[in-house]
């Protein structure tokens, strides 16, 4: 019979690790079948762990096993602010969502390592630009904002309009605003009703914008441009971008509402009479049906009876299509997917010029060392 090794970890550091995984003791007992008050003691002393059930501990958590060892806890990871109704998710996140976060912290961390401080500042060198314009219009949401919105992404309405499909039109905006303003945009999949997406501004780090890859890509374009609204104002932002009149929402209502006004300018508005007609103007300009009707009522082009009689068929008539299970997607094509353009390429290039080894990049990129090498 084999002898079963156990080894003693640090016993804080499996509380912390658990705690930014985003699992209860429960979840960890239910999933592995294995006692509550085993774990318990586990955390409380460290001694005795299998070193198998280590192991798994660490696969679930996302983590090298060697971090149970360290002599000391690290800080927890940063989150920025929730500006979700709180009273409807009580500010618990998902294993899930916790883990795109502590990826998005550990990538921009690795930027900046990479490139230095001064490259990313010269990339952002449109905040004094934003600042001054806020300082006399307090707000993002107004036609000076998104007019010098669409001058910095160079990027005019009959271009929008030529996007081709929603995937394609999100992958182009996605790719504008990485080039143009120097912010990763990475998507990952989380729970649909938990979150849309966050913006996310940690120290001195470079910037991103998060997308949840479960959303639908017209929703993930809305989304895009509301976190690009609070990197505006300079605020990290976990958000569901639910379209609100609540006006005890501020913040997410104003963010909200520049998104609206960046992707159906005023001179994109036309009456609407149907859902067939709501359907068209959408798909010329790229933009969910209801982005698109809540513009043309907040203008006076459709009363309020009509307005919520279509709002209600879009929403009934919405069809989410489901992904394949079975359908093949290459690594590099994931991976790259997952991360942007701007970050898989940074990584290749600092790896083929020796700033990191290939193992950090087969880690972040979450790719062979075979594949790196072909790329």
């Amino acid at each position: 019979m084999a002898q079963i090794i156990k080894i003693q970890a640090n016993p804080e550091i499996l509380s912390w690790a658990r705690e930014e995984a985003g699992f209860s003791i429960q979840d960890l007992s239910d999933k592995m079948s294995i006692t509550p008050s085993r774990f318990e003691e586990w955390e409380k002393s460290g001694k005795e762990i299998p070193l198998g059930i280590l192991k798994k501990i660490a696969g679930y958590y996302k983590r090298q096993i060697a971090v149970f060892f360290l002599p000391t806890t690290p800080e927890k990871i940063e989150k920025p602010k929730d500006f979700r109704n709180i009273a409807n998710s009580h500010g618990i996140f998902s294993p899930e969502t916790l883990l795109t976060i502590r990826r998005t912290n550990k990538y921009v961390k690795l930027a900046k390592e990479i490139n230095g401080w001064a490259y990313w500042e010269r990339k952002y060198h449109w905040e004094l630009e934003i600042k001054e314009i806020l300082e006399k219009t307090e707000n993002i949401n107004n036609l000076e904002v998104t007019n010098w919105l669409r001058k910095v992404l160079k990027t005019s309405l009959k271009d929008q309009r030529k996007f081709g499909d929603y995937s394609s039109s999100f992958k182009k905006w996605r790719n504008i605003i990485e080039k143009e303003l120097g912010i990763f945009v990475f998507q990952f999949p989380m729970p649909i009703s938990e979150l849309d997406g966050f913006s996310y501004l940690i120290k001195n780090n470079p910037k991103a914008i998060v997308i949840n890859s479960n959303a639908l890509p017209q929703r993930k374009i809305f989304t895009l441009f509301h976190e690009l609204g609070h990197i505006l104002k300079n605020q990290s932002a976990l958000c569901i971008t639910d379209i609100t009149d609540d006006n005890s929402k501020k913040v997410e209502y104003e963010c909200n509402s520049f998104a609206g006004m960046f992707l159906v300018p005023e001179n994109a508005i036309y009456p609407i009479n149907n859902e067939e007609e709501l359907t068209k103007l959408s798909k010329i300009n790229k933009v969910s049906r209801e982005v698109y009707l809540r513009r043309s009522f907040e203008k006076g082009l459709i009363s309020k009876t009509d307005f919520f009689e279509l709002l209600k068929q879009i929403r009934e008539h919405t069809i989410i299509k489901k992904k394949k299970p079975n359908a093949f997607v290459k690594q590099t094509v994931k991976s790259k997917s997952r991360r942007g353009e701007m970050f898989y390429n940074l990584v290749l290039n600092a790896t083929y010029n020796s700033q990191i080894d290939f193992a950090t990049a087969s880690d972040v990129l979450k790719l062979k060392v075979n594949h790196i090498l072909n790329e």
